[in-house]
């Protein structure tokens, strides 16, 4: 669901797409416990590691080239290879619900989920002249075997 344009955890008051009872419905983020990991290749021996955003100095981007704070403490040129938002965000509903979601059950509203030319207004049920041809297939036995008198 997440495009490369996105950031790489969304803020406080960002109106968003969030998933509700299966749905999805325009929300906006109340609260956010941040937490993004990063896994990134320090660039002297090209070993791999999982680390917080917080030892991260530098854009939060994949192929960004970062400086990584290592176990030892010391700071270490890397390269970001992937994000992951593990944050958990607390969102309003329009109608005053709230949840908590992680960032898989939220996108950021945009137009391919709000498109304001589609409304129901627009649909068939309430516009008969848009129906397409109908349906009426004709009723025989469908699977049904008939019983020999």
């Amino acid at each position: 669901m997440k495009t490369p344009e996105e950031p790489p955890y969304l803020t406080v008051g960002t109106d968003v797409s969030a998933k509700y009872r299966g749905a999805f419905c325009e929300a906006k983020i109340k609260t956010a416990k941040r937490l993004v990991k990063a896994k990134v290749t320090f660039k002297p021996d090209l070993t791999t590691a999982e680390v917080h955003d917080d030892s991260i100095q530098g854009p939060l981007k994949v192929g960004a080239v970062v400086e990584v704070k290592n176990p030892d403490g010391v700071y270490q040129e890397a390269s970001i290879n992937k994000l992951t938002d593990c944050t958990i965000y607390t969102v309003v509903f329009d109608d005053g619900d709230e949840k908590t979601l992680r960032r898989s059950s939220l996108c950021l509203k945009g137009a391919r989920h709000f498109a304001e030319s589609e409304t129901l207004d627009r649909l068939p049920l309430t516009n008969p002249e848009h129906f397409g041809t109908p349906v009426i297939g004709k009723k025989g036995n469908r699977g049904r075997r008939s019983n020999p008198v």
